[in-house]
């Protein structure tokens, strides 16, 4: 690590209010044993970037002032801890956000992303918004050769989509995307990649995202003009889609999710509800005999397998959802386009 600089300049959330975000000079940090030192290339903006942005009831429980954030991140392995024989220096990876500890009953499972003693790099430790920053080797997941750095660091977003998406059938299958911020572009995606045989996007007035959710290839796009419910069941023979992901956080689309989803069919929810306590139409839920299932992160590492081989394979269309690629220094005008919604996904580079 020599030939590295001493410190570092990085976005910190420095003051107690909305925003509250300084450039802060912190010294380069070393790795630890079973660690490596990452260069950053690119960090993209994720909602819990804007959550702590805005600095609700959330992130002030959650991340402690003098926190470097970002967290959807890739860099090059530029230094390697005691012990990691898993990686070189020169390594292209991008970063898996949980941290688990790989001994509890969850990790033992197969469950890591819900770790009972798990942390988020970038929300409870120091993350992306930074040039060098250290993880885990286990959490630095190579990526295919030649990747664009910008698209490395979205998968964690393309992660969330990918493992709401398997929660039931996609070949062959009907599926139905509620919600079309980022991750639900890429769920209208990666469903098309991975062969369903139809996709609906539903929005409600964001035209911007869903005139990308028709370029990504969805067979129909819904939104405010339309009885969502009577279109999806028109589409699909009066019996509703297999399977249905809902990504809006809207009580509205959630009711409609259930409505919607067939006999037997499968519901997987991705979403945060904010403040309100939505009402679920429990009876429509039951005699629907639906597959229910809440969704966090990503699967520890058969998502991450199949991300390779999508992003490999060139069947991602990055560059459809990736509309803004902004300098590092951009860090303020990139949280306001994404709190404008007037975008897909914003990438910040190094």
């Amino acid at each position: 690590m020599s030939d590295l600089p001493n410190t570092m300049m990085a976005w910190t959330k420095s003051r107690d209010e909305q925003d509250g975000f300084e450039l802060v000079e912190h010294p380069i940090p070393s790795p630890s044993a079973g660690e490596v030192l990452i260069k950053t290339a690119s960090t993209s903006i994720c909602g819990t970037d804007l959550h702590i942005w805005l600095w609700d009831d959330w992130s002030r429980k959650e991340v402690p002032l003098g926190t470097i954030t970002g967290h959807e991140t890739c860099g090059e392995v530029v230094a390697l801890g005691d012990g990691v024989d898993t990686h070189k220096v020169g390594d292209q990876v991008a970063i898996e956000c949980h941290l688990a500890c790989w001994d509890c009953p969850r990790c033992d499972e197969g469950n890591a992303h819900i770790c009972e003693n798990g942390s988020i790099f970038g929300v409870h430790t120091n993350g992306a918004f930074a040039p060098y920053f250290t993880i885990p080797a286990t959490n630095a997941r190579h990526t295919p050769e030649g990747l664009d750095s910008g698209h490395g660091s979205i998968q964690d977003p393309l992660g969330n989509a990918i493992h709401t998406l398997t929660g039931g059938p996609v070949k062959d299958s009907t599926v139905a995307i509620h919600g079309l911020g980022p991750i639900g572009l890429f769920a209208v995606n990666a469903a098309k990649a991975m062969g369903a045989k139809k996709v609906i996007a539903i929005d409600w007035d964001n035209n911007y995202r869903m005139e990308i959710a028709e370029k990504l290839g969805a067979d129909l796009v819904l939104g405010k003009g339309h009885d969502v419910v009577k279109e999806i069941l028109a589409a699909t023979e009066g019996r509703g889609v297999d399977n249905t992901c809902e990504f809006s956080g809207s009580p509205a689309a959630l009711a409609n999710s259930i409505h919607s989803t067939r006999m037997g069919g499968y519901l997987n929810v991705l979403s945060v509800y904010g403040k309100s306590n939505p009402e679920v139409p429990m009876n429509d839920l039951v005699f629907r005999y639906l597959h229910l299932k809440g969704i966090n992160g990503r699967k520890m590492w058969s998502t991450w397998d199949t991300m390779y081989e999508l992003l490999a394979s060139g069947d991602i269309d990055v560059e459809s959802i990736v509309t803004h690629r902004l300098g590092i220094n951009d860090f303020q005008k990139g949280m306001e386009l994404t709190r404008s919604g007037l975008c897909g996904k914003v990438v910040l580079d190094f």
